[in-house]
């Protein structure tokens, strides 16, 4: 799991460690790294790249750098955390395993079941409001593929007494 840390953290962390370092180049660095980050650059395995460790070894990702697969206890800049796609939504391959629950659609983002478009098919379907989790995930996951349809199609509807 990642540590969050300013780079201006991290630069004094960094420099306590390795105190023959230049500050200004090593800001350089990583402003440089966070700059690749933010305009998409990817380490050659296709991942995003790590920023704290790109400072060192360019365009590198957590993986490739360490050879482990997910961080335990690194920092990393805060700033690059959070990245998500255009939509706002999470991809799976960048979330902590730990901290995976919910639902994902089939490209790996994160799916807000809130933030789903409610056809009014599903408002007289019988499984609307229902209690039981397996029906709440497959019309969750039913409306989310179908929300940019122009007719919302369910073949898993029944009709209730609503």
């Amino acid at each position: 799991m990642w540590i969050p840390i300013s780079i201006d953290e991290y630069v004094k962390v960094h420099l306590k460690k390795n105190p023959n370092e230049s500050e200004n180049i090593l800001r350089v660095r990583l402003e440089a790294a966070l700059d690749d980050y933010t305009n998409g650059i990817k380490c050659n395995c296709g991942k995003d790249i790590w920023i704290v460790g790109s400072a060192s070894s360019p365009f590198g990702c957590y993986s490739c750098i360490t050879g482990k697969e997910h961080p335990a206890g690194e920092y990393e800049i805060d700033s690059a955390l959070e990245k998500r796609d255009k939509y706002g939504r999470r991809h799976i391959d960048e979330m902590n395993p730990m901290d995976i629950n919910g639902i994902f659609n089939d490209n790996g983002y994160e799916i807000n079941k809130e933030l789903i478009k409610m056809p009014s098919l599903c408002l007289t379907c019988v499984k609307f409001d229902s209690l039981d989790w397996e029906d709440d995930i497959l019309c969750s996951l039913t409306r989310s593929d179908d929300s940019d349809n122009e007719t919302f199609v369910c073949y898993n509807y029944r009709k209730g007494k609503h």
